[in-house]
């Protein structure tokens, strides 16, 4: 397998670049915005480390919800393809908040992880219906 074939793979199960990179300016915008009370170093960080978290939880999360969009309840694949990653969000936000001295810590993780909820849902539900599809998706 050469390194291209190792890419796309590695795409195809465990990231998802585009919601990534999308996540990334809204979530940084977001903390910028929650911490605007604040000193602007202290801003910026926020800001920051938002956007960093955002990206690598985003990526990785947009693809959990694909791996439980193919269970056949509708209910179990949208409650847990929404519950594991906005778990795994609040998680990664409350850790690079945490480690960037963040002003305001809990706010801060509370935009992103009702925003990967919520994205969640419109993440499982256009992969359910054939949209967004990895390389390797489940054909039934």
């Amino acid at each position: 397998m050469n390194w291209k074939e190792k890419v796309l793979l590695f795409y195809h199960n465990v990231f998802n670049v585009k919601l990534a990179v999308i996540s990334a300016i809204f979530q940084g915008i977001i903390a910028i915005m929650v911490n605007s009370g604040h000193m602007h170093q202290n801003v910026m960080s926020a800001g920051l480390a938002g956007a960093i978290s955002s990206f690598f939880s985003t990526g990785v999360t947009a693809r959990v919800v694909q791996h439980f969009s193919p269970i056949r309840s509708a209910l179990i694949s949208y409650f847990l393809g929404s519950l594991v990653p906005a778990t795994m969000t609040f998680g990664a936000s409350l850790i690079a908040h945490f480690w960037n001295n963040s002003p305001e810590i809990l706010a801060s993780c509370i935009a992103p992880t009702f925003v990967s909820y919520t994205t969640s849902y419109v993440t499982n539900y256009l992969t359910r219906h054939g949209r967004l599809l990895p390389g390797n998706y489940p054909k039934s």
